[in-house]
């Protein structure tokens, strides 16, 4: 198992890494398709003026050019998953800072698991999201803004919490709601147990397969749900991934039996796994404002229990996901940069 501080010191280098020559200038767009609300951060030629997208009372947001046109030449792509109950722009710090290195980086709310639309027997169809993913991948592919810049054959997923499940899927592991419950036996204190038996995942007969060949690497934020993945599958896995996991232990999300459980089942030939020294599960959210615990009341926990500024360990978690990514789509290159 690696640390942030050896990671760091294995890269000699804690700050942002760009796949270009400097940091570039962000626009923002969206992507026209029915039922699934996506945002897009890209690399933008235009020198117009920036305002700030996902900016709110709670969270910072970011400055982009909106609509501004895309950098010229080809692009590679990252699509960014959210957690449960999540949206689009709860990692769009990371978005800004992809973008800013060079990359399309693709921002959906997922239908039925995302706040303000939640499907109560959502986990009964685990590979609706993996398959929204792909929907939203297709629709990146066909636009007419976009087709042109991107590198097809640098297609990266990330996926936060419930998302990483997602991303891990869409990489060819193969999800059993039922090999889930059957872990969580009758646990009413895992959080990842509560909410898929609450979602009907015992009900899942079949084990929900989405992979896309078109995904060449995939990065994992403090993942959920990983005992609910067969053993061949994850086996069996060809891309390169990185697994990130928060430092500081969350009782519902206990490591040994969640993160930790990545390092033994993810294949050792084509993954690598670090836990982010100071980092909670909701680092990998935006920042939060001064005020923001008393705005969001019992939901306070999201902003809380960090042992180093949230900014600092974005910049941190960053740098790794961008030389990760920046290996390209050699897997001794990916894995050896780390």
């Amino acid at each position: 198992m690696k640390t942030l501080s050896l990671i760091l010191a294995v890269l000699g280098w804690a700050g942002a890494v760009a796949a270009s020559d400097g940091p570039l200038p962000v626009g923002a767009g969206t992507l026209d398709l029915p039922g699934i609300e996506t945002v897009v951060l890209y690399p933008t030629s235009s020198a117009a003026p920036t305002s700030l997208l996902a900016d709110n009372p709670v969270f910072v947001g970011v400055p982009v050019v909106r609509d501004g046109a895309v950098a010229a030449g080809v692009h590679p792509v990252a699509l960014l998953s959210h957690g449960y109950s999540g949206l689009w722009r709860n990692q769009i710090w990371l978005a800004e800072e992809l973008a800013r290195a060079g990359y399309i980086a693709v921002l959906p709310s997922h239908p039925g698991t995302t706040f303000g639309d939640m499907d109560p027997s959502w986990a009964l169809h685990p590979a609706d999201r993996p398959q929204q993913m792909s929907r939203v991948l297709d629709g990146l592919l066909a636009d007419a803004e976009f087709a042109a810049h991107i590198d097809a054959s640098r297609i990266s997923v990330i996926g936060h919490s419930l998302g990483g499940s997602t991303a891990l899927m869409m990489a060819g592991g193969v999800f059993s709601g039922p090999r889930l419950m059957e872990a969580c036996g009758g646990s009413t204190d895992k959080l990842v147990c509560l909410l898929y038996r609450d979602g009907g995942a015992g009900q899942s007969t079949t084990p929900a397969s989405a992979r896309d060949p078109r995904i060449t690497a995939a990065v994992l934020l403090d993942m959920e749900g990983i005992q609910g993945f067969t053993p061949e599958s994850l086996a069996d896995l060809s891309i390169p991934v990185l697994a990130l996991a928060a430092g500081i232990e969350d009782p519902r999300l206990p490591l040994g039996w969640e993160s930790r459980m990545q390092s033994q089942r993810l294949p050792a030939a084509t993954s690598r796994y670090a836990e982010m020294i100071g980092a909670t599960h909701f680092t990998f959210m935006s920042e939060c404002k001064p005020g923001a615990e008393e705005i969001l009341e019992e939901d306070a926990y999201v902003c809380q229990g960090e042992t180093a500024p949230r900014a600092t360990l974005h910049q941190e978690i960053a740098a790794i996901i961008l030389r990760f990514l920046n290996a390209g789509t050699q897997l001794e290159s990916a894995l050896q940069s780390l």
